[in-house]
């Protein structure tokens, strides 16, 4: 299976945390330079905090998934993850989400101003 390119954006703790256990994920953490081929950026809350990484973040026109705890969690992402949490869950979060985004994308025609529902 092709491994997803992931961002990951917030504390250090959190990026490392995710950069030890890559073993175990289904998807390859690029933590280092944002780079442009990822497929999902996974953020840590605290990551908002920052104008820099929050303009970042807004900006990026693929899947996002916020991390954090359940009264800090924002609901204008793509996706949720409460921590803390478990390697299972957040691989199962990110197919989840993938998989959903990718049926959205495919079900829909846009035809001029219109968007047309396959579905």
């Amino acid at each position: 299976m092709h491994k997803l390119n992931v961002q990951i954006l917030g504390p250090s703790s959190f990026v490392s945390t995710l950069n030890e256990l890559k073993m175990f994920l289904k998807f390859n953490p690029l933590s280092n330079n944002f780079s442009n081929n990822s497929n999902i950026i996974l953020f840590h809350v605290d990551a908002l905090k920052d104008k820099k990484k929050k303009d970042l973040i807004n900006n990026f026109d693929s899947i996002k998934i916020c991390a954090g705890k359940r009264k800090d969690l924002i609901d204008i992402y793509d996706a949720n993850i409460e921590l803390p949490t478990s390697l299972t869950e957040i691989n199962t979060i990110i197919d989840k989400t993938l998989a959903k985004k990718r049926f959205n994308k495919n079900s829909s025609i846009e035809i001029k101003s219109y968007f047309l529902n396959k579905n």
